[in-house]
Order: C-alpha cells, then structure tokens, then sequence
C-alpha cells in the first residue's frame, strides 16, 4: 500500500465525518450492546447489529463480527436487508488479510445490493476509497465514484452522492488539482446543504485545508472559519475541534504571527484526546519556537513528542498529518551550530519517509541535503542530491501527467454516459406521451424532430468541446517541459562543472545554490495555472542573475514597479516574462558593444 496516499484518504475521513466525541460513541455502542442482549425478534435483532458494526465498533474486527453475526441470522431468515448489509464482514475480513483486489469485488457486491434496496450505502461507500488506494488502484477509484455518482443523481439519495463527490475531490487532491478539489469538496456540500447542515460545514473545512495548501491562506481562514462557526452553533463541532485550532496555527505560523499561533496551539492542545493528536500538537509548539530561535523551549517540545512516539511508536504518516520529528530535531540541531547531529537527524528522516514512500517529504529532505552539503562546502555530493532531487521531481510530474490524461478520459466518458441516459430517458418520455395522448401525434412528431435537433446541435458543441480541451492537455504537457531552454539548463550546468575543475569551489557552490534555486521555483510554479507578479519577478532575477553571471556581468536588469501595484495579489500565468527578457538578452544585448541595460516595468493601465 502507498501509506502516503492512504494518510491523505484517512485525513479526509476524519474531516468529512461529524460525529459526537469518543466518549459519547463509547455510551451509544454500550446501549445498543444492552439493547442487542435483550433484543428476541431477529429483524430487530439483525438491525440493531447492522448498526452498531456499521457505525459504533471500536475496530474492523469487531465490527466484522458484529456483522457476520447478522448476516448469518439473514441467511436463516432471508431478510434482505441484513443480507445487503452483513455481507460487508467480508470485506473486513480479505482487507485485513491484504488480498485488496478481492475485497474490491465483494465491496462493490455489497454497494450494488444495498443500491438495490434503495437504502444508504454507508460505510462500504466511504471506505472502498481505502481499498483502492491499498490497491494501487486511484485512477480506477476515481473512475468508480464518478460512475457510482451519475447514479445517484438518477436515482437519488443525497447522502449517497456526497460521498461520491468527497471521494473525487480527494483523488484531486492527489493530483495536486486544488481548484478542482475545491470545487467537488463544495458540492458534496451543497448536495446537503439543507438535508444535513453539518455535513455542508463539514465540507466547506474541507476546502479550507486545500486553500492552506494551495497557499491561499485569507481563503483557508476564511473557509474554516466559516465551517466552525456553522458546527459550533448546530452543536456538532466536537469531532472536529482539535483540527480546526490546528489548521488555524499552521495559518499563523506560515504568515509569521507566532504569538496568534501559539494561542491556536494552545486551543488545540485542551482538545487534544489521543497520543498522536498530544504528539502533534507538542511538534506544532516545537515548530514555533523554532521559527522565534527559543532553542530551549523548542527542545522541550521535541523531547515531548519524542516520548510520545516512542512509546506509540508513531510513524510520519499519521491520521492527522505528517508528523516530521526527526526534520524538526534536524532544524533545532542547526539553529545550535551542530552539523554532525543535524545532518544525522535529516537522513533519519529521509530514509523513513522512503520507507513510507512519502514522496513530496522525500523531495522535501533530499532538497534540504542538496543546501546542507552546499553550506558544508562539499559540492559533489550537494550536486549528488539534487540531481536525485530532480529525478524524482520529473517522475512525479510524469506520473501526475498520466493521471491526468487518465482523469480527462474518464470524465469524458461518464459525461457520454450521462448524454446517453439523457437521451434514453427523453426518448421513453415521448413514447410514453404518444400513447397516452394519441390525439396529439402531429405535435408529439414536431416535438421530437425539434428535440433530436436540438441533441445533436449539443453533441456536435460537446464533440467540439472535447476534441479543444484534448489539444489545451496535449498543449499543456508540452508546455510544462519546453517552459526552461534546454540550452541555458546544459550550459549552467558546464558552467559549474568549468568552476570545480578550476577549484573555483566557492564561486560553483554560489552558481549551483541560485541555479537550483531557479529549477525548483520553475517547477513549483509550473503546477499552478496563475501565480503573483512577485513569485515572477522572483523566478525572472535568478533567471537575470545566472546569464549575466555567465556572460562577465555584460547586462543589468532594472525593475520599476509603480505605485499601487501588489505585487502579491496580481496574478499572471507563470514564465510569462522570462521568453521576453531571454529574447532581448541573445537578440539585442548579446550584439551589443559595451554593457547593456534591461528595463522592466510594471504599471497600472486604466486601473487594470
């Protein structure tokens, strides 16, 4: 299983349900136990144990048996509701003997019967999303929730459908789709928005978090905020009051507000139940005090996650986030001046999170051994890691690519899927009038031609449509891969091979620092279809800084930017100046005599 991807599911999971606490769950299993013993009518019975297997057991064991218990009473009484429902233990059972594609099959036997029953799905609906992803399956879950929810907005069932749209929102999540995300997380929202408020609330959490990290955090405040407030005043925000405080400190910590995120921390921290939560929360103060240099505050902290873990022995990856110790004891011991335990701490942290195929940590820690074997002055083995660096940046990419292409096709085909019912339920609708008002054939016969007219002007729009948004994801890719020169990438890199051949370490460590500072803020904005004019202007003064640097310092680049622009807040598409300044540095500079100037400026022009 890829327990990266399955702890981003479980996050998902503890934010969508809204429940009451752990304690309250306790009492209501206990008074369905008491009402199971003395329980004689086998419906009742079977009920009863369908409810509390679903819904109040502690773990899948007992919740198998509780439910293997009334499935087999079904079988004696053939009731089909216990039937439909017991039949999950089976799930259960093959999930925790690992045989994942089995478990599958027979969850979606049990969904199609429930389905057939007209009831709600429940848990086998959420937790196939799990299966799937122990599986290795996500293109193929997101290909089921999108067929399951052209059902359900057949035939109904709201609660049904949420789930549906919850689980596609996760698998763009995954894809590091976060508008997309987004906008699934709030129909699943909408979808209940009168029927089950807290669900709506819950939701629009939900969108908070991916606003966090998508960086928007106004938006992530914002959301959550909002989706508190709405719990808080329903009642129902108990199960989820520990993350709201949480996320809300991770706001403040990342805008540098250390006194507000330590207030969150502190909310946080009285809602805090179980060890991993404790633990959590202990990291989070570490991290502040770590950002305000208190080395021995923060050291507490860590020593007090540290006792956590070891006695639950946590792993990065928990129900509630990453749980970075190791990186965190990596960034106290360098703010201390102590290299060796430092360097120790982060490859601790690498080789963990390799072992948990935590793929954007272990980008995140082989980056960070690229900077501490630079500042070292050892530049073989900096350029060792960042070559690794990007090897696994370009595999991923490729990946996403993949899923992507993927994703389009299977959203193309359930909406031919949901034309063609469309159209199937149109065409019995006007057979059923022509029968029922044979008098009105003429009009009927008009009706119908206007009707097939209209369908095939919106299937041609549709076709159109569809072959243009097939070209823009082929355009896409490509550009993605020709958006740095090829020829600058080469000739940067014999640069800095040229300055090690000639000792000349500290000019190639300098070179190589801004260099493969310029890659990783290419890549990273190259995910987002806008990004700020001051994230362009970052990336343009690297880009500026290296060919200058290149070509003896010939050019200078002057930035002008006018009064009342935010540069923060005005979005353009990334790489949007630097085909321009590359042009005017090889066609105009570069045959120049003397040094040359660039000017870049940017202004306001009828307020836009």
């Amino acid at each position: 299983m890829n327990k990266g991807i399955r702890t981003i599911w479980l996050t998902i999971l503890l934010i969508l349900i809204i429940s009451s606490n752990a304690y309250s769950q306790l009492s209501d299993a206990d008074s369905i136990r008491l009402l199971i013993a003395k329980e004689t009518n086998d419906t009742a019975r079977i009920k009863l144990l369908v409810n509390i297997g679903m819904n109040y057991a502690e773990n899948d064991s007992l919740a198998g048996l509780y439910l293997k218990e009334a499935y087999d009473l079904s079988v004696k009484t053939n009731y089909k509701y216990g039937l439909a429902y017991g039949q999950y233990y089976k799930v259960l059972e093959l999930w925790q003997k690992g045989r994942f594609d089995e478990a599958i099959d027979k969850c979606k036997q049990c969904i199609e019967k429930i389905d057939s029953l007209h009831l709600t799905v429940g848990s086998p609906l959420v937790n196939i999303r799990f299966l799937f992803s122990d599986a290795g399956k996500l293109e193929e879950r997101f290909e089921f929730y999108s067929e399951k929810a052209v059902y359900y907005k057949l035939h109904g069932y709201l609660v049904n459908l949420s789930v549906c749209y919850h689980g596609i929102a996760g698998y763009y999540w995954y894809l590091g789709d976060y508008d997309k995300a987004i906008d699934f997380y709030m129909s699943a929202g909408n979808v209940n928005k009168t029927e089950d408020p807290p669900m709506y609330y819950a939701e629009m959490q939900c969108a908070g978090s991916m606003y966090l990290e998508w960086g928007n955090l106004d938006k992530a405040e914002e959301y959550l905020k909002t989706g508190m407030i709405g719990l808080n005043k329903l009642n129902k925000f108990n199960g989820n009051i520990f993350y709201y405080y949480y996320k809300l400190g991770e706001i403040s910590l990342k805008r540098h507000n250390f006194k507000r995120a330590l207030y969150y921390y502190s909310e946080s921290k009285k809602h805090s139940i179980v060890p991993v939560e404790k633990a959590i929360n202990f990291l989070c103060f570490a991290a502040v005090y770590l950002e305000m240099n208190s080395l021995d505050s923060a050291r507490f902290y860590l020593d007090s996650a540290e006792k956590i873990r070891q006695k639950e022995k946590m792993v990065i990856a928990t129900s509630q986030g990453n749980f970075e110790i190791d990186y965190n004891f990596y960034r106290y011991f360098t703010a201390m001046g102590s290299e060796k335990p430092a360097q120790k701490y982060l490859e601790t942290a690498l080789a963990q999170a390799q072992s948990e195929n935590l793929i954007s940590l272990v980008l995140k820690y082989t980056n960070e051994l690229h900077f501490l074997f630079l500042k070292q002055g050892d530049s073989l083995q900096a350029l060792r890691f960042l070559l690794k660096y990007h090897k696994l940046e370009d595999s991923l990419n490729d990946m996403n690519s993949r899923a992507r292409i993927a994703s389009f096709e299977i959203e193309q085909q359930q909406q031919v899927k949901e034309n063609e019912i469309a159209h199937l339920q149109s065409q019995k609708s006007i057979q059923r009038n022509y029968f029922l008002v044979g008098g009105l054939f003429l009009l009927i016969v008009v009706i119908g031609v206007i009707s097939r007219l209209r369908f095939k002007r919106k299937m041609d729009k549709e076709l159109i449509s569809t072959e243009f948004k097939k070209q823009l994801a082929q355009a896409e890719t490509k550009a993605l891969r020709a958006q740095m020169n090829p020829h600058f990438i080469f000739n940067s890199l014999n640069s800095i091979n040229s300055f090690i051949i000639d000792q000349k370490h500290e000019i190639a460590s300098d070179y190589l620092v801004k260099f493969s500072k310029l890659i990783r803020l290419i890549l990273d904005n190259s995910r987002s279809e806008t990004i700020s004019i001051e994230k362009e202007l970052e990336t343009l003064k690297l880009y500026v800084i290296l060919e200058s640097a290149r070509f003896d310092n010939k050019f200078k680049c002057d930035y002008k930017i006018a009064e009342g622009v935010n540069t923060n807040t005005v979005m353009i598409p990334p790489m949007l100046l630097q085909p321009f300044v590359e042009n005017a540095i090889w066609h105009g500079l570069m045959q120049k005599e003397g040094e040359g100037t660039i000017t870049i400026e940017i202004k306001k022009q009828d307020e836009e």
